[in-house]
């Protein structure tokens, strides 16, 4: 079941924004390989952070604790969160939700067409902005889950944010060793890119930006006034990568020890639900002789991020965090060669090997 971004359609995963087609220097490494990546990672160690233990005595480390832009994997969070609260009788996956108070959580625009294709996935007509055309229409709670992680859906991952609360999403991903992970609204995020008025001045304290798009992005809940007011600015909205970039720099970030220790925990069971979840998206894709492989991964302009586990029968599982900077649009494209690479990695000594030698 190969599904969002890249294994869809080629397009490019963002937590918020709309990549272009680009065109990779004849200089780079051909990223279309697995040979292509080990040798753009040797070449731009200070741009990589890792961790990387296959669970049967091999573990390697690079730049591990530096904080990244973490982009979509940030996702596995909110994923976490409502496995637990599911566990816990806190929220029922067969609850009928109202899809226009999903769609309340999606400004229009930079998701890569993700709330739109989830939508499609569901057989809700809509328009081109992803907007259902019956915003009465019901689908069940377990679909919005599924959606952030198959699609990507920035407006998922809001909805499922504010029917937990940051609390929630704290008290998950501390479960598995994560403290404190940033759960910004990705809605707010792309309303203060097209509507700048409402965004902090550059270098502004990071609880500052969060709050203040936490702020704006409860107003385009709530205010369908304020929403057509965002949706005429859709046109001088930044469009391409490096106009993108001065706003992308200060989205959230994290580490590949904590992407790591949350998806640890969730291949060693600590969060069913999720597991069953995560192991969708490449379930066409597991290497011999193991059970299923987990992924979430994400990208923004300059960066490529994924956490990753294989398990396989008798409880061993190797896990995988990967923070990639400085990438071009076309290795953004190229994103598969590369999580064949990690798959390989945690399943093969000799691949883990020339992993750890490309980090060295």
């Amino acid at each position: 079941m190969l599904t969002r971004r890249h294994l869809l359609a080629g397009a490019a995963a963002g937590s918020a924004a709309l990549l272009l087609p680009g065109i990779a220097s004849a200089a780079q490494p051909d990223t279309t390989t697995q040979q292509g990546w080990l040798d753009w990672i040797a070449a731009h160690r200070r741009d990589v952070s890792v961790l990387i233990d296959d669970g049967a005595g091999r573990r390697a480390a690079h730049n591990a604790d530096t904080g990244r832009l973490l982009a979509s994997s940030v996702k596995v969070v909110h994923l976490s969160a409502y496995a637990v609260a599911v566990a816990e009788g806190r929220l029922d996956p067969d609850e009928q939700i109202r899809v226009g108070d999903w769609d309340a959580h999606h400004p229009f625009v930079s998701d890569g067409r993700a709330h739109f294709q989830a939508l499609n996935w569901l057989g809700v007509p809509c328009d081109d902005y992803g907007i259902a055309k019956d915003p009465e229409r019901r689908v069940p709670l377990a679909r919005i889950p599924e959606a952030m992680i198959f699609f990507s859906d920035n407006a998922a991952t809001d909805y499922l944010r504010t029917r937990l609360g940051d609390p929630a999403l704290r008290r998950a991903a501390a479960r598995g060793g994560w403290a404190r992970p940033d759960t910004r609204s990705l809605g707010g995020e792309v309303l203060m890119l097209m509507l700048p008025e409402y965004a902090p001045p550059p270098g502004s304290p990071v609880a500052v930006r969060r709050a203040m798009g936490d702020a704006v992005a409860r107003r385009f809940v709530a205010d369908p006034a304020f929403r057509a007011e965002a949706f005429e600015r859709v046109p001088d909205m930044p469009s391409t990568p490096d106009a993108q970039w001065p706003w992308v720099k200060g989205h959230a970030r994290g580490s590949a020890s904590e992407l790591f220790s949350l998806h640890r925990g969730i291949a060693r069971g600590l969060y069913p639900q999720a597991r069953e979840i995560l192991a969708r998206p490449l379930s066409g894709r597991v290497p011999p002789g193991a059970s299923e492989v987990l992924i979430k991964d994400g990208a923004l302009p300059r960066t490529l991020t994924m956490g990753l586990s294989v398990r396989w029968p008798g409880g061993r599982s190797g896990t995988a965090a990967v923070l990639l900077h400085g990438v071009t649009d076309q290795d953004v494209q190229n994103e598969l060669p590369l999580i064949d690479l990690v798959l390989a990695a945690l399943s093969d000594p000799a691949r883990f090997a020339a992993l750890e030698r490309a980090l060295c």
